[in-house]
């Protein structure tokens, strides 16, 4: 690379004035990056971001948004330069890195996220994959059409806490209802439902009704009162639909039924039947009936009546 003739001209640019002069240097130098992107060492790499970082300022927003889409795709394009197009002020500048480049840090990505407007919040809310931590920023931040670009992004992570929000934050909206009810709460980080379930078991081992109930609709997106009345219905099939739908265990499952098993008049072969019916139940049914019921609840209907929601098994 001849980096001193490049030096040179860019002073005479810089110099010069010339918005064209600049942006015709700047496609030039793109030009020469992505064709052999892959190949140039890290001082090179330096060197070009000065470069274009350079020539970029002050440029229009066409000319800045024209080196984001060129950049976005390149696995070793400059850090600082894709870093300083991800926090432009124009969204049609920042958007392109926004969603596709590997070169913003998780640290970047938060930044944005907790600081920009909207359209940048758009943008971000499609990148594939996304972390928790930013998914809680987004959903804490984003508006409608954030959130539905976040529940259409299939590679978005989500914890127990920011998986629970979303359903409070979109409860109003009939739309975004029904494209979360397509969402199961697999989507969940898994780490976090594992989590979430290893505490739903230790509550429900000890015996703590309010504390499992608690755990439980954390999981699932219900409130904590419509969770504790199905742990207490003498009825099961509530309990074993939630449990199903969060992909719960066996194990999880059984300490469940055993809660308060005494007062709901549950016996050890009730509780055996009760087992065989989670074990038969399909996920995917279990998903639409939770859906069902959540979509009861946010619409102030009361819960399903005791004989509404059977089974069949």
């Amino acid at each position: 690379m001849r980096t001193s003739s490049l030096a040179e001209e860019l002073e005479v640019v810089a110099a010069s004035g010339s918005a064209a002069r600049r942006s015709d240097i700047l496609s030039r130098i793109t030009d020469l990056f992505v064709h052999d992107a892959a190949r140039y060492s890290p001082d090179q790499v330096r060197l070009f971001g000065d470069v274009m970082a350079r020539l970029a300022r002050g440029m229009a927003s066409p000319a800045r948004a024209r080196l984001a889409e060129r950049l976005a795709p390149i696995a070793t394009a400059p850090a600082d330069v894709v870093a300083m197009l991800a926090s432009d002020a124009d969204a049609t500048v920042a958007g392109p890195v926004l969603l596709r480049s590997e070169r913003l840090s998780e640290g970047d990505l938060l930044l944005i996220a907790g600081s920009k407007g909207q359209q940048h919040l758009f943008a971000l809310a499609s990148r594939k994959p996304l972390s928790q931590a930013v998914t809680d920023m987004l959903i804490a931040r984003g508006d409608q059409s954030v959130l539905g670009a976040l529940i259409r992004n299939r590679a978005a992570r989500f914890s127990t806490a920011g998986w629970r929000r979303l359903h409070e934050r979109t409860r109003t909206d009939e739309a975004l209802t029904a494209e979360l009810a397509g969402r199961s709460e697999a989507d969940a980080d898994e780490h976090s439902r594992v989590g979430g379930e290893a505490e739903i078991y230790r509550h429900a081992r000890d015996g703590k009704l309010v504390e499992t109930a608690a755990a439980l609709a954390a999981l699932a997106g219900v409130p904590t009162d419509a969770v504790e009345r199905a742990l207490l219905n003498p009825r099961a099939d509530v309990v074993l639909v939630i449990a199903k739908a969060t992909g719960l265990s066996s194990i999880t499952t059984e300490a469940l039924l055993h809660l308060c098993a005494a007062e709901r008049g549950m016996s050890a072969d009730d509780v055996a039947q009760a087992l065989t019916k989670f074990n038969r139940l399909p996920r995917d049914s279990a998903r639409r009936v939770l859906n069902f019921f959540r979509i009861r609840l946010e619409k102030g209907a009361a819960p399903a009546p005791r004989g509404e929601l059977r089974l069949g098994l």
